[in-house]
């Protein structure tokens, strides 16, 4: 994966200066999460933003150094390896405090940061940082001040503008009352708007807790809570700024909601369209808060109720509420809700551009477990909307997660998969999406039991796993492995060979398995190849000859069905690899490895073209299937791109051996997906898996001293003769012809193990006409007598 780099010399010597970055890495266990800092002191307040590469750029306040409050910045790869600093990199080496440090991505991989700073001892100014990709400070190295006025400047809010440029929201006491300023800047540093910020609103009394959204049009559209009214509750007021900063609406904002009571904590999207979405805290009822909406359009007017609509109108608290676009013209609002007696909730709703509630009158549950669940997020994606939130079901506070789809559908688990089920309290979590319909996360965690807060992440893939999940793979040549007598070794350690026999013993190729397409009604035209069973695919891997389709054989047009070919009948690099994919894909739906390996995605964005991306990996092995019978219909392709993305596939979770139950045969995993860059989850719901035989060990299959007929017969010159061992014995096979006279010694007294065996005989120094073919083996314990039995082939030239 690549990313962007800075080539300004300053920025690269002090780049240079940073300390080389530590490897960790995601964990697909919900108890082992990545730090990213584990300093001395509290960290805590942790924002986050995806960097564009499926990775985040996180910020948070640090006491590291004493009780001052400090801002330390890191970015995490994709696969949860920092990329910067170990314990990440200061914004500022200035005194004072530095605190709400709000955070957008830049698309680059870096990331712009606006706090609140009292660095010159007297009040709270607005400060502003852009960081690099590679972790350099691309403004002034302390920060640009935003706004230096008297009095304190508060928790500014951050969006972006076209062209690289930020528009930072904050509420402002510089006359006495609070109110409201904003600035733009652009990618160079400049302030666009008067110095020390533009005014937003300077009604009379109070006007605090901003948020901003952009207007799709270089501006802004601002809602805040505002005192005006002078009864000592709030309303919630909204303005727009245009690109010049200069107001679109009404002098001092229009109001969304002017109920009785408090209106408050307000959040805000924008409609695309120049308008917005608000949603906000309201208690009009005197008893409880409820979590309302607004749509303000472009030119002020709201759209809905005059005051708002209810997301659900039900007796119950409903808190802390957090918004995001539907990606439809919609919103998405979710909240904390007591409406089921003493405990909160995590209930959603979604609301069309009309004001219509399309999750139900009162709100569709997200998490409903027992204890408490609190401070949830939202973020949307593509189809779906993944949330986040603290939850207390097992005694103290982890992490958990859902992801609801546009109608409303929970996707994983009921009640949610947990993200973090650390020891000790896991506080407030932050969410960014991952650019895959999965999340990668952030919050304050007590697990390391010092008695002080520090950051922790975690990654979760749309399929609900954490790290995406951890696989086992298995490649061509640990396959031809023949299967251990796990009933007779000391260790009882099985093998990859017993993986392959198990899943045919499974029943999952009970038909045999086939690869290519299976067209008899073409098979003057198409060919594919057909394996009985396990011992045959043994006996074929691993196939590494020319990638090709299946035009032809040697000098022959490939035609209809090649049975259990050998690799000297034939050897083809994408036949083995298929062979070996389909058998991975198997282990995993018969539960022998971690289930849902066949869902996964392979996308490889550095080549948009290759015509794997965005196939299931079972849809991998179908294309894959057509690609080699129907080759007519693939001009131009590169078998050995084929061939190769399949040998990446099925290496990407190989590695030792281990098991975590021998019956059933179980193999532990070794690796997770997220630390790969050409597979992810898959977003749609998991294929259906047939029913097989019961993972209970599966029986061997037991054969008897047999020699099997040679294939083919008649054959031109080469051919393939089988037989099965009951016991190990010493072996020897020779071919005679009608007189008697010995013709070729394929095993002379041979030790070989029991079970089934193959030889390729090549006949081409002889004429054609009948043969035959004798096997003899001599028992080696020793207690049973010498066994014969000879067989007739014809070889026609």
């Amino acid at each position: 994966m690549r990313f962007a780099t800075i080539s300004s010399l300053c920025v690269l010597i002090l780049i240079s200066l940073v300390p080389s970055r530590a490897a960790q890495g995601w964990s697909c266990k919900p108890d082992t999460t990545v730090p990213v800092v584990t300093a001395n002191g509290n960290q805590w307040n942790v924002q986050i933003a995806s960097d564009a590469h499926h990775g985040a750029v996180v910020v948070w306040q640090d006491r590291r150094n004493g009780a001052s409050d400090k801002l330390y910045v890191q970015r995490i790869a994709a696969d949860g390896t920092m990329l910067w600093a170990d314990g990440g990199i200061p914004i500022a080496s200035t005194p004072g405090y530095q605190y709400y440090p709000q955070i957008i991505g830049d698309g680059a991989g870096g990331a712009f940061i606006a706090w609140q700073d009292n660095r010159d001892g007297v009040g709270y100014d607005i400060y502003l940082q852009h960081v690099s990709a590679s972790g350099g400070m691309l403004l002034q190295p302390d920060g640009l001040p935003l706004c230096k006025a008297a009095g304190h400047q508060y928790y500014p809010k951050i969006v972006p503008s076209p062209g690289g440029e930020v528009i930072v929201v904050w509420q402002d006491r510089r006359t006495g009352n609070f109110d409201i300023y904003a600035q733009r800047v652009n990618a160079l540093g400049d302030l666009l708007w008067t110095p020390n910020g533009m005014l937003v609103c300077n009604s009379e009394f109070d006007q605090i807790d901003p948020v901003t959204a952009p207007d799709g049009s270089g501006g802004a559209v601002i809602a805040w809570s505002d005192y005006r009214g002078a009864s000592g509750f709030t309303d919630i007021y909204a303005q727009r700024l245009k690109w010049n900063g200069g107001a679109a609406w009404k002098l001092n904002g229009v109001p969304v909601s002017q109920s009785v009571n408090n209106q408050w904590n307000p959040q805000i999207i924008t409609d695309g369209n120049a308008g917005a979405f608000v949603a906000w805290q309201d208690r009009r009822n005197s008893f409880y808060d409820l979590a309302y909406a607004q749509r303000v359009d472009s030119n002020g007017t709201k759209i809905w109720a005059e005051n708002g609509l209810p997301l659900a109108p039900i007796e119950a608290n409903q808190y802390y509420p957090r918004i995001t676009s539907d990606g439809s013209g919609g919103a998405v609002a979710v909240w904390q809700d007591n409406r089921g007696g003493a405990d909160y909730d995590i209930y959603s709703q979604r609301v069309n551009d009309a004001g219509q509630m399309l999750w139900s009158a009162n709100g569709r549950a997200v998490s409903t477990a027992t204890g408490h669940q609190y401070y949830p997020q939202v973020v949307h994606q593509a189809g779906s909307f993944v949330f986040a939130w603290q939850d207390r079901r097992g005694g103290t506070y982890d992490i958990f997660s859902q992801r609801i789809d546009l109608a409303g559908d929970i996707r994983w688990d009921l009640n949610g998969v947990a993200v973090t089920s650390s020891p000790n309290d896991q506080y407030i979590p932050q969410l960014a999406a991952d650019g895959f319909e999965g999340a990668l996360l952030a919050w304050a965690d007590f697990q390391l039991g010092t008695g002080a807060t520090d950051i922790f992440a975690n990654r979760i893939g749309s399929n609900g796993l954490p790290a995406g999940g951890c696989f086992r793979t298995f490649n061509q040549d640990s396959l031809t492995k023949r299967g251990a007598r796990i009933r007779r070794t000391a260790s009882g350690m099985p093998n990859e060979g017993n993986v392959r026999d198990t899943i045919f013993g499974r029943g999952v190729f009970s038909q045999g398995m086939i690869v290519g397409v299976d067209r008899y009604d073409s098979a003057k035209r198409y060919g594919w190849i057909y394996y009985k069973k396990s011992y045959y695919v043994r006996r074929t891997l691993p196939q590494i000859g020319e990638s090709r389709g299946f035009d032809r054989r040697f000098d022959k047009p490939f035609l209809g069905a090649l049975k259990n070919p050998t690799r000297y009948r034939y050897n083809n690099s994408v036949v083995g690899e298929l062979i070996a994919l389909k058998l991975n894909i198997a282990a995993s739906d018969v539960g022998i490895t971690p289930s849902r390996f066949g869902d996964l995605k392979f996308m490889e964005e550095s080549h948009p073209g290759d015509p794997f991306n965005g196939l299931s990996l079972r849809e991998v092995a179908r294309r894959t299937d057509s690609m080699l019978t129907y080759w007519r219909a693939y001009p131009g392709l590169d078998y050995n791109d084929v061939h190769n993305s399949l040998r990446r596939i099925n290496h990407a979770f190989d590695g030792p051996v281990d098991t975590v139950s021998l019956r059933p045969l179980r193999i532990t995993p070794v690796n997770t997906l997220f630390s790969l860059d050409f597979l992810v989850p898959n977003t749609d719901p998991p294929a259906e898996i047939p029913q097989y035989l019961s993972a209970e060990n599966v029986p061997e299959e037991e054969y008897g001293f047999r020699l099997e007929q040679n294939y083919p017969n008649p054959f031109n010159p080469t051919t393939t003769i089988e037989f099965n061992l009951a016991t190990p014995s010493a072996v020897t096979l020779r071919i005679y012809d009608l007189t008697g006279r010995e013709v070729a010694s394929l095993f002379d007294n041979a030790p070989l193990e029991d079970g089934f065996h193959a030889v390729d005989f090549d006949a081409d120094n002889l004429s054609s006409g009948i043969y035959f073919y004798r096997i003899m083996a001599v028992p080696r314990n020793g207690a049973e007598k010498p066994l014969t039995l000879v067989r007739k082939m014809v070889l026609v030239k």
